[in-house]
């Protein structure tokens, strides 16, 4: 499975339940992520530690760098956090965290009023301090109450304990799910999840898993082994297309009470379809002027395809690998769309002539032309039905722009290889 996650992701400190201390974990996934601005859901992290190299699995949404981390509840503790109207506040020695309703500031104090349940207010006076070190801005997760909403990597307050601490990850003992946690005193805590947030047993959900799939999908299901562990299920075995493949992923990933799913299935195509074939069928589909795509590049190995192109962001292209990954033969798809600004005003103006020029020249009746602008020069891409017919485009673009450089990507594609493409 460790030669299936070789995208590099971050590090982080982890609990390592070999060498039994918290240490360095590497975090790999199977494609390229960056962190920034937050993960989406369901995304399998492969966690090695950099010491023995052990490994366990987990998912993207477990860790507070998941994209909607910041929808769940962070507290505030008084003398460890800027304070701003709005944030939940939570006072030592207090029953629960109250929410800020004003802050006013004198010279050398504070008047913070609290709002807590049943329309209860508190005034408090706290001296200002300017030597504040915020470990955690954002706050923190009070232990236990928000044991069961507590993230890997999140900074915690242990209200009984009076201890602040971090999650270190999670482990399962007896088939129940606890929380790992270093606290600043360097004590290592489990903590079992309240029963809400386990997950069901592992016979339990294999075989409601197995029975949902022999349903769904009937005539591949003796070809597919499934397993299941800590919420997470692993499908090995064959399917004869991708599409099929992401259509299982899809599935699995919808059925309740799941962390998510590996897929390691293979797709085997019902027969084999050549390199150059897949990649006319791939320029085909990117050829097509309603896809919001340009300079786009692809390259094809061993059934392989990857896609590289750029997009404007006010035509962002929804169904492109949609589209792609039904075409017979490809047993992988890697799709990397990078954003292009849109072209200034007089720009449009080059343009609106180029396509003016193209679309009245009756010489390139039949062929399908994209005009777009890269590095300073015009680009023109698509297909044509004759080297006659790509050099008309390139001399129409050329007196209707003047000055402009101009590159010619158009593919000649003649009548007689239509029935190839689909």
């Amino acid at each position: 499975m460790k030669q299936c996650f070789l995208s590099p992701i971050t590090s982080k400190k982890l609990f390592c339940r070999r060498c039994q201390v918290v240490s360095d974990h590497k975090l790999m996934a199977q494609d390229a992520y960056s962190i920034s601005g937050g993960m989406q859901p369901h995304i399998p992290l492969l966690c090695s530690c950099k010491i023995c190299g052990t490994y366990f699995i987990a998912y993207s949404q477990e860790f507070n760098f998941f994209c909607d981390s910041h929808k769940s509840e962070y507290t505030k503790i008084l003398g460890h956090n800027r304070i701003q109207p709005g944030n939940w506040l939570y006072i030592k020695n207090k029953e629960r965290p109250g929410k800020v309703k004003s802050v006013f500031k004198f010279p050398k104090e504070e008047l913070i009023t609290i709002s807590y349940q049943n329309n209860y207010e508190e005034q408090i006076k706290h001296p200002i301090s300017n030597n504040i070190k915020e470990v955690s801005s954002n706050g923190y997760k009070l232990f236990p109450a928000q044991t069961g909403q507590a993230l890997i990597g999140d900074h915690i307050y242990h209200t009984r304990r009076e201890l602040f601490g971090e999650v270190v990850g999670k482990v399962l003992e007896a088939e129940k799910e606890k929380l790992a946690v270093l606290l600043e005193n360097k004590t290592l805590l489990f903590i079992t999840l309240p029963e809400k947030y386990q997950a069901p047993p592992k016979k339990q959900l294999l075989d409601f898993i197995s029975h949902k799939i022999s349903k769904a999908f009937a005539p591949y299901h003796q070809q597919l082994n499934i397993q299941v562990s800590q919420g997470i299920v692993c499908i090995r075995g064959s399917v004869p297309s991708l599409a099929l493949k992401n259509k299982l992923k899809l599935f699995i990933k919808n059925i309740p009470s799941l962390k998510g799913c590996i897929n390691l299935v293979e797709v085997q195509p019902l027969k084999p379809i050549s390199d150059t074939i897949i990649k006319a069928r791939v320029l085909t589909i990117l050829e097509d002027l309603s896809i919001p795509i340009s300079n786009y590049e692809v390259s094809v190995q061993n059934a392989v395809v990857q896609i590289k192109c750029c997009y404007h962001n006010c035509s962002t292209p929804t169904d492109l690998e949609q589209r792609i990954e039904q075409i017979e033969g490809i047993k992988e798809l890697n799709l990397i769309l990078d954003f292009m600004p849109v072209q200034p005003l007089f720009q449009e103006k080059w343009f609106q002539n180029a396509e003016k020029a193209l679309h009245k020249n009756p010489k390139l009746e039949g062929s399908k032309i994209r005009i777009s602008y890269h590095g300073k020069k015009i680009l023109l891409e698509g297909n044509v039905h004759s080297l006659f017919q790509k050099s008309r485009a390139y001399i129409a673009t050329m007196l209707s722009t003047k000055k402009i450089s101009i590159e010619n990507k158009l593919r000649i594609s003649p009548y007689t290889e239509e029935q190839d493409v689909i």
